[in-house]
C-alpha cells in the first residue's frame, strides 16, 4: 500500500478527528452497555449465553457495520488514519465489513449458538489477518499511524478471540 504523509488524526479543518480516534471502540461500548442492561434486568441467569449473544451482536455486528460505514462514506479520512493513501481498497473493505456486520446482527438476533459460530469465524479470520497486515506495515514500513498501530491493532486480535472464547465456553457448558 502507498502510505500517506498527512497527519492521520487531523480533520480537514485542522482539528483532531474524534470519530477516527473513537470509532474502533463503538462496538465495545455497546457491548458493555448491553451487558449492564442484561445483568440489571435479568440478573446472572443465562449470563454466558447472553454475553455470547451480545458479543455477536455488538463486537461482531455493530463494530463491523460501523467500520463498513466508515470505509464506505469516510474513506479518505480513514485511509489517512491508517497511514495509507485513499484508494479503491476502501470500498472492498467497507463492503466486507458491512456484510460481516449485517450477518452478525441477523445471526445474533434471530439464531442460536450454532449459527453464531459461523459469523464468529468469519469475523475472526478477517480481523486477525487485518491485524497481521497492520503488524507487517509497522515492521516493514514503520507505519505507526493511529489506526494502524494504535487501538485498532489490539482490537483486531482481542475482540474476535474474546468472542470465540465466549462461544467455546458456552458450547462446553
Amino acid at each position: 500500500m502507498t502510505r500517506s504523509d498527512g497527519d492521520d488524526r487531523v480533520s480537514a479543518a485542522g482539528r483532531p478527528n474524534v470519530v477516527v480516534g473513537l470509532l474502533p471502540f463503538a462496538g465495545v461500548v455497546l457491548f458493555i452497555v448491553a451487558m449492564i442492561v442484561v445483568v440489571a434486568t435479568s440478573g446472572t441467569t443465562d449470563l454466558l449465553q447472553n454475553a455470547t449473544m451480545m458479543a455477536v451482536l455488538f463486537l461482531v455486528g455493530s463494530s463491523a457495520i460501523g467500520n463498513g460505514i466508515a470505509h464506505l462514506f469516510f474513506g479518505p479520512t480513514i485511509a489517512r488514519s491508517i497511514g495509507w493513501q485513499p484508494g479503491p481498497f476502501q470500498f472492498e473493505v467497507g463492503a466486507a465489513n458491512l456484510g460481516i456486520g449485517i450477518a452478525g446482527v441477523v445471526v445474533g438476533a434471530f439464531f442460536g449458538p450454532d449459527a453464531w459460530l459461523g459469523v464468529i469465524i468469519v469475523d475472526l479470520v478477517f480481523l486477525v489477518l487485518a491485524g497481521a497486515g497492520h503488524i507487517r506495515e509497522i515492521v516493514k514500513e514503520r507505519n505507526l499511524s493511529i489506526n494502524n498501530a494504535g487501538p485498532i491493532l489490539v482490537l483486531d486480535f482481542v475482540l474476535p478471540l474474546f468472542t470465540l472464547a465466549l462461544w467455546i465456553w458456552l458450547a462446553a457448558s
